[in-house]
C-alpha cells in the first residue's frame, strides 16, 4: 500500500488532538467500531500526559 503525503505524518495529526476533542468525536462515533477507535485515541492521550506528569514529580 502507497502512503499518500498527507497521510504519511497521521501520528502528528494525532498529536494535535486533546482528550476532550477525541471525547467529542466519541460522542458523535456513527459505530461501535468507531468509539472503539476515538477510545483507544483517548487513552493514549491520558497515557501520554501520565507519563509526562509523572516525569515532572520530585522524587
Amino acid at each position: 500500500m502507497e502512503l499518500k503525503k498527507e497521510n504519511a505524518n497521521l501520528y502528528d495529526q494525532f498529536l494535535k488532538y486533546s482528550y476532550t476533542e477525541l471525547k467529542e468525536l466519541f460522542d458523535k462515533a456513527k459505530t461501535k467500531d468507531e468509539q472503539d477507535f476515538y477510545m483507544n485515541m483517548a487513552n493514549l492521550v491520558l497515557q501520554r500526559e501520565q507519563k509526562r506528569v509523572i516525569k515532572e514529580m520530585p522524587v
